[in-house]
């Protein structure tokens, strides 16, 4: 994608991010009810790997005389997206709170009632904008991966993130770690991680989880992919 194309995309995706929370603002006063303030923070995690892909394109473009300085930012960047990665897409798993805070009337049918699509639209839209954000941005890096080490490199770079990202949020909902316990206690989340590898309670959840997310994630980037490839 060419710089262009890139302004375009993320205008477009903070437009519909906006509404996005403006249709939360409306839910609360439909509803007199403080809910789904929790969607502000997530928003905001879901467009941090956004802001580090457009660092790495600056650092791609702008440093170039000191190849070293070039090399730390980019370790220190990449590290950063990669870790923040998972906030994208870890918006789908937040569809489960229309069924954890709609109030449904015993013996009516939830889904007859207008409100109940208001709580579900309004998450379904915020899943298809964090989805989105991640194609972005794993696009952005790996377009810089591949014209650093070839693209047989790059789709390995791309397939492994991929995977990480679904393990990550796997961590993110059923551990309840986030990006910044990756930063501020790594040790423990290392420990935690191997423990589960062992633990087949564990492993019975975690397998098919994240499974299914890799899935998803995969053939969603795929599909852009190929339709990004069509037009040219």
């Amino acid at each position: 994608m060419n710089i262009k194309t890139k302004i375009s995309v993320l205008l477009l995706l903070f437009a519909a991010s906006v509404l996005c929370l403006m249709l939360g603002n409306y839910l609360r006063a439909y509803t007199d009810r403080d809910i789904y303030m929790l969607l502000y923070w997530n928003m905001f995690l879901a467009w941090m790997p956004a802001g580090f892909a457009l660092l790495l394109d600056w650092i791609y473009v702008y440093i170039q005389g000191n190849r070293v300085l070039r090399i730390i930012l980019f370790i220190t960047v990449g590290t950063l997206w990669l870790l923040f990665y998972p906030n994208s897409a870890y918006l789908i798993t937040d569809q489960l709170h229309p069924f954890a805070k709609f109030n449904m009337d015993n013996g009516v049918r939830f889904w007859h009632g207008i409100e109940f699509w208001y709580h579900m639209l309004l998450f379904f839209s915020a899943a298809v904008i964090g989805l989105l954000l991640g194609i972005y941005s794993l696009l952005s890096v790996q377009e810089l991966v591949r014209k650093a080490l070839g693209r047989a490199k790059s789709w390995t770079f791309a397939i492994v993130t991929l995977a990480l990202t679904s393990l990550g949020i796997y961590l993110g909902r059923f551990i309840r770690w986030n990006s910044w316990d990756a930063i501020r206690n790594p040790k423990q989340i290392v420990h935690q991680v191997l423990s589960m590898f062992t633990d087949m309670e564990e492993l019975r959840r975690m397998i098919p989880f994240t499974g299914m997310f890799m899935m998803i994630l995969l053939f969603s980037y795929l599909i852009v992919y190929g339709f990004t490839k069509m037009r040219q």
